[in-house]
């Protein structure tokens, strides 16, 4: 499971969802010069994303190694 090569895509897929759901905002702002803006919308994305990409890791950690994943 840890080795299949999906793995980084399955991974990466709820950082790319965050990234495109804030996406026009960003360019506003970064349109508009306010690159603080962008890199708060950013970090904020990325950061509600990270618990759902840590889940996905985890369950195949445990798939992996036989465990229950709870």
């Amino acid at each position: 499971m840890l080795a299949d090569p999906a793995l980084p895509d399955v991974l990466a897929q709820p950082l790319v969802d965050a990234i495109s759901f804030v996406w026009p905002s960003i360019r506003k702002a970064q349109r508009s010069g306010d690159f603080d803006l962008a890199e708060m919308l950013i970090r904020h994305a990325l950061e509600g994303a990270m618990p759902t990409t840590i889940s996905i890791f985890e369950a195949r950690a445990a798939s992996a190694t036989g465990d229950k994943f709870q």
